[in-house]
């Protein structure tokens, strides 16, 4: 209920306010609606309730979209959602991860703020990002970005023009569901798991086909998930070279893998090529 009464006009220049993108809490008080529910309703009487996603859309402070593969950030963004991302309903979607640089990342190029909680059943701090838009949601299926998403997901399908921007969708993987790591002896490496045996496989099809790395062996755990892993140098440097050029992103494993890759070939012709 309002706090006075008001006449069609000036419900039908609130209902214009609000289609315009004018804040919800500054029309509240404007005039005098205690809830949200109270202005969404007047939308949906004068204009029904398709309006309302219409309304979302004008207010959005944010950029994002993926009706085509075409920048090394939307690569990578594509990488994670395939990854750490997920689909809430037909008009959002999100992604939540540990690494707060990474989330500091895409909150600045989006526009779009993030928050953080605590995860008590890991003893973590985890940071999350929410984006409402139906259309996103619609150009990401095409990718292979679906709710529940994490058994099933398959080939990446992408255009010939999009297929130059694999590298990039490579290190969102990684940045995802991937880990660089030492091995006992020092040695660089990495590894990308899945719950999709599918998706692996085309992952490792992308290294050795794509990015020329050299055979690739894939493992499962006794949990179920698909692993790619490999401490070959000659794959590393690759790594470093095509994935990993420049920072962007995650900064910490950026960092790791390319230190780790110096420290254990310091001796060795391999870092001249770097």
């Amino acid at each position: 209920m309002s706090s006075r009464f008001h006449t069609i006009e000036e419900e039908k220049q609130m209902v214009q306010e609000y289609l315009s993108g004018a804040p919800v809490h500054v029309l509240q008080d404007k005039y005098g609606y205690k809830t949200k529910k109270s202005i969404t309703d007047k939308v949906k009487k004068y204009l029904g309730k398709e309006a309302i996603q219409i309304a979302r859309e004008n207010r959005k402070d944010y950029d994002i979209e993926f009706n085509k593969i075409n920048s090394s950030f939307n690569a990578y963004f594509l990488g994670l959602m395939l990854t750490d991302g997920y689909i809430i309903n037909e008009n959002s979607l999100g992604i939540d991860l540990t690494d707060e640089d990474c989330i500091q990342f895409l909150s600045k190029v989006t526009g779009r703020g993030y928050k953080s909680y605590d995860d008590p059943d890991h003893n973590k701090t985890r940071h999350r990002l929410i984006f409402a838009s139906k259309e996103v949601v619609q150009n990401l299926a095409r990718y292979g970005v679906v709710r529940n998403k994490s058994k099933i997901l398959g080939e990446v399908s992408l255009e010939e023009d999009e297929e130059r921007y694999l590298p990039y969708i490579i290190r969102g993987i990684i940045d995802g569901d991937g880990c660089v790591y030492a091995t006992s002896y020092g040695a660089p490496a990495f590894y990308i798991c899945s719950a999709s045996e599918t998706f692996i496989r085309w992952i490792k099809k992308v290294l050795e086909n794509r990015l020329y790395f050299k055979e690739l062996s894939i493992s499962q755990s006794e949990e179920g998930l698909w692993r790619i892993d490999t401490a070959d140098q000659q794959n590393i440097l690759k790594l470093l070279a095509i994935v990993y050029d420049k920072p962007y992103g995650m900064s910490r494993k950026y960092e790791f893998i390319r230190k780790t890759f110096r420290d254990y070939n310091k001796d060795n012709l391999l870092i001249e090529q770097l």
